[in-house]
């Protein structure tokens, strides 16, 4: 009981150690979720180790779930014709789990015209990013595993350009007994080197999350409560529509069999695109994982608004037991 005083107590402090006030900021695109299972689950659950490379985007230490070679397809159909993707790798060094790989997000052809509307042609608006990642146990005794990432971010629109860097840093504790995970990630700690203009640079979106994940002893249900945002203590004007904005409630059924399923609801993206006399759905989501011996296939949809949803497509291949 002392050791879960002292790592819950930790969490905390670490979260608040981080805060600060967010504004405006640059890369938004790095608050996308390319990951099925976690898309399905809300965008953000640090504190659920799905096994494969996919974990990183979660927590970076959730990577050391995985103790064999993998590699990981992610593809996504975004609204209004938007589409990214990643590829990510994964392996064992000795007793530290490494991970790297790319992202890219196309926002598509645009028209290009002057002031009088004259057509000139099209230019284009494109993401791209490169991470490398390494997680590892701290000390064999203790079930604490911590895990950090290096991005570079490259932005490209039209002839602006702009270049950038930041690091994750998370950890994660499991009781086994009990089968709860606790869960702490730091999103985009770091700065733009290049700017698209001027010399004024701008924040990258920092996120701070904390996840509690529970498994039942004698079903096979795992619940999951995620606390987002935790350096912005104030996101709305109204008090207890700012608290419930940083919730994300998600559950899995089956999570550790052949065919699992999964479900999410992100309370601040219902609220943010919620429409009166319009669907109740902005928010939720929705998955299957159907993970066999060697490979998983996985699909998840994101409700964003009456008219558009998300579909994601996840394939993940265990090159490790392939080449057995």
């Amino acid at each position: 009981m002392k050791n879960i005083f002292v790592i819950i107590t930790f969490l905390f402090c670490a979260a608040a150690a981080f805060g600060q006030i967010g504004g405006e900021s640059v890369y938004p695109f790095l608050g996308l979720s390319t990951s099925c299972n976690y898309a399905s689950m809300g965008g953000a659950c640090p504190s659920v180790d799905v096994a494969g490379v996919n974990s990183l985007t979660s927590n970076p230490a959730l990577i050391d779930t995985t103790d064999h070679l993998a590699a990981a397809l992610n593809m996504v159909s975004y609204v209004a014709d938007i589409g990214y993707g990643s590829a990510l790798f994964g392996g064992r060094a000795g007793k530290t789990m490494i991970s790297g790989g790319a992202e890219l997000v196309n926002y598509g052809d645009f028209t290009l015209t002057d002031e009088a509307a004259n057509n000139l042609g099209t230019f284009n608006c494109r993401d791209y990013l490169l991470i490398a990642s390494a997680a590892r146990h701290i000390m064999d005794s203790l079930p604490l595993t911590a895990g950090v990432s290096m991005k570079t971010i490259i932005s490209k629109m039209e002839t602006y350009h702009s270049t950038g860097i930041a690091f994750d840093f998370g950890l994660r504790y499991y009781f086994e007994k009990q089968k709860i995970t606790i869960g702490l990630a730091v999103f985009n700690l770091g700065c733009q080197l290049t700017t698209y203009s001027d010399n004024t640079r701008e924040k990258l979106p920092l996120d701070i999350r904390l996840g509690i994940s529970k498994q039942l002893l004698h079903a096979p249900l795992r619940f999951s409560l995620t606390v987002r945002d935790l350096q912005k203590p104030k996101i709305a004007d109204d008090f207890g529509r700012s608290f419930a904005n940083h919730l994300i409630f998600s559950a899995e059924l089956f999570p550790q069999g052949v065919v699992s399923l999964k479900g999410g609801f992100n309370v601040m993206a219902h609220n943010d695109l919620y429409v009166t006399d319009g669907s109740v759905f902005p928010g939720f989501s929705f998955g299957v994982d159907v993970r066999l011996k060697r490979f998983s296939v996985q699909y998840s949809r994101q409700c964003i608004s009456p008219a558009e949803s998300a579909n994601m497509f996840t394939v993940e291949l265990m090159i490790g037991k392939m080449m057995r």
